[in-house]
């Protein structure tokens, strides 16, 4: 029969093993993330922040325009143009556009007190 001490120690050596594995493989890993980190840092430090936003700007206020129209566009144009519906967006669209040419023209004066 079998020596059941003689198991146990090879099973506790090879569970030492293990965690030493894991523990190695552990400390690599942070090792490995700290100089990722550093890294990072370095890059954004040279970047210019200000850009970076006015860029993310741009781009956000492009998308949302852009879906706006282009939705707006596109339901447009799915509705048949002879119907009274149709016709009473096109002459409001138009009455608006009249009353912001005339608010232009129009000079504004300051209310006295």
């Amino acid at each position: 029969m079998a020596d059941p001490t003689a198991n146990s120690t090879s099973t506790d050596a090879g569970e030492a093993e293990a965690l030493k594995s894991i523990s190695d493989a552990m400390r690599d890993a942070v090792q490995n993330a700290t100089e990722d980190a550093a890294k990072v840092k370095e890059k954004l430090a040279g970047m210019d922040v200000g850009r970076s936003l006015s860029r993310f700007a741009y781009t956000s206020s492009y998308m949302v325009s852009y879906g706006i129209v282009y939705g707006t566009v596109f339901i447009a144009r799915a509705i048949p143009q002879d119907n009274p519906i149709v016709e009473g967006f096109i002459d409001g669209g138009r009455a608006a556009l009249d009353a912001l040419n005339e608010a232009k023209e129009t000079p504004v004066t300051a209310p006295t007190t």
